[in-house]
């Protein structure tokens, strides 16, 4: 079973990387081989550049280093992505990454004007950290369930999806129960 992470804070100190490092822990101690993508370690950039839009619509890369990631996702079983919130949604980076590497042709398709997802995985993991609780992401629609989970992952065929979330990242309390909800999801 191979494991894909794709991780996206820029810090390695931050409690986002500590986390990074569990969940990777944890896969391995399952006897599963697991593939990172750091995106910022990487030094991906995530702005679709006119070289990028020229090949799009062919399913194909200019970035070279947008169609390794893809080939990565294409070998996964399961995917994890660990990122923060930030103003209610990934940062850039990982914004970045759905548009330049989850490309038409290459992940999904579609037939008889319907979206079907051609990647073989089909769970995913999605682990967030931020200051505000997951009744505030109702209010707004929910965007990491709709558009997150229930879009973009469900375009690319990966239809189970859970997510943990760490509402108030700064107490330690909150840390320690994110981090056994972890071991406990990955155990």
């Amino acid at each position: 079973m191979k494991t894909l992470i794709v991780y996206a804070h820029p810090w390695d100190g931050s409690f986002n990387h500590f986390v990074l490092e569990k969940v990777e822990g944890l896969l391995k101690k399952q006897g599963k081989e697991v593939d990172v993508i750091d995106l910022n370690k990487d030094g991906f950039d995530p702005v679709m550049r006119p070289a990028d839009l020229k090949v799009f619509a062919k399913g194909e890369y200019h970035d070279q280093l947008a169609k390794s990631y893809v080939e990565k996702l294409k070998e996964a079983d399961e995917l994890v992505l660990v990122f923060p919130i930030w103003w209610y949604g990934e940062p850039a980076i990982l914004k970045g990454f759905y548009d330049k590497v989850l490309l038409k042709g290459q992940v999904y398709d579609q037939v008889d004007h319907q979206l079907q997802g051609l990647l073989k995985t089909k769970n995913a993991v999605i682990l967030t950290t931020a200051n505000i609780d997951k009744t505030i992401f109702g209010y707004l629609g929910d965007p990491i369930n709709n558009i997150l989970a229930g879009g973009i992952l469900k375009t690319i065929g990966i239809n189970k999806c859970d997510w943990m979330h760490c509402p108030t990242v700064h107490l330690e309390e909150t840390r320690n129960k994110y981090l056994q909800e972890i071991e406990t999801y990955f155990k």
